[in-house]
């Protein structure tokens, strides 16, 4: 009975939001407006039981306040901010059945992508990512789809890979090496097998990750105190070093509670991403 249990509790510690969704205080993405000075790109993680994943698959990024505990630091310097907010699927629109709302996936956070490019073109905004478990693989996919587009910051928190053939394969039809079905595969660098979910792409400025504790420990404001789910490599470039790349393993909180606004791990993004704009304000640049 140990045994039939463990797999239950690794699900319900994966990614399980909250099922009241809220707005997001952040404006939406408007590429038929003014060009923002910054536009944050989300994609939350596999929903937790009980439920069908990615049928009931949900942007809890937008929901929980994740996201606009990163636009904040953005506005507190002055610069103006959209996002959009999307859930793990190859999908463009659906309907979750966990939440009864309507959902748009990779598809959609591809063609949102191509048409604020088109649309702004010089003045294109500088491109934040932010992802949370599966959510994190997504997103390395799509600078690996899109490497002519540079982003300035890539935030991970707490990536996993748990289920992605399974999910996905179902309703993602080719098998070409580059197509997001191998998002999860590894890939050799510098002599090294590295997950496709921890590589750092050429067009990404910075690299933000958080992962969730490796030892059970009480005492953060959500989650539980064993953590059953987390990621524990570390992401690197192209070439194996760790250029631009910042780490930040949370020691109380796990694979959902990294999440969270107030979280110890929210708080150390919050801090970087202030460093961040610091950078681009007085004209540096973060190597």
């Amino acid at each position: 009975m140990r045994f039939a249990l463990f797999p239950a509790l690794l699900l319900m510690t994966a990614c399980a939001p909250t099922l009241t969704v809220q707005s997001t205080r952040t404006p939406a993405l408007n590429v038929q407006g003014a060009a923002p000075d910054v536009v944050i790109l989300s994609v939350a993680g596999r929903c937790g039981v009980p439920c069908v994943a990615p049928r009931d698959n949900w942007a809890y990024l937008g929901s929980r306040g994740t996201v606009d505990r990163v636009a904040q630091e953005f506005e507190a310097a002055g610069m103006s901010v959209q996002a959009a907010n999307y859930a793990s699927s190859p999908l463009s629109e659906f309907t979750s059945g966990l939440t009864g709302t309507p959902q748009r996936g990779y598809a959609a956070l591809l063609h949102d992508l191509d048409a604020l490019r088109a649309t702004w073109g010089a003045d294109a905004p500088r491109l934040v990512l932010l992802g949370h478990s599966q959510g994190v693989a997504w997103l390395h996919q799509l600078t690996r789809d899109r490497p002519d587009v540079p982003f300035a910051a890539q935030i991970d928190l707490d990536g996993i890979c748990l289920g992605w053939k399974t999910d996905f394969g179902p309703l993602i039809r080719t098998t070409d090496p580059f197509s997001p079905l191998s998002a999860c595969d590894t890939l050799t660098v510098a002599g090294q097998r590295v997950n496709g979910k921890d590589v750092v792409w050429p067009n990404v400025a910075r690299g933000i990750e958080v992962q969730s504790k490796r030892l059970p420990r009480r005492g953060a404001a959500n989650g539980f105190a064993v953590n059953y789910l987390f990621e524990v490599e570390g992401n690197v470039r192209l070439d194996g070093t760790t250029r631009g790349l910042t780490r930040f393993v949370s020691p109380r909180e796990d694979h959902s509670a990294v999440t969270y606004p107030g979280s110890d791990a929210m708080t150390w993004v919050a801090g970087q991403v202030r460093a961040l704009t610091q950078d681009w304000t007085q004209g540096t640049h973060t190597p």
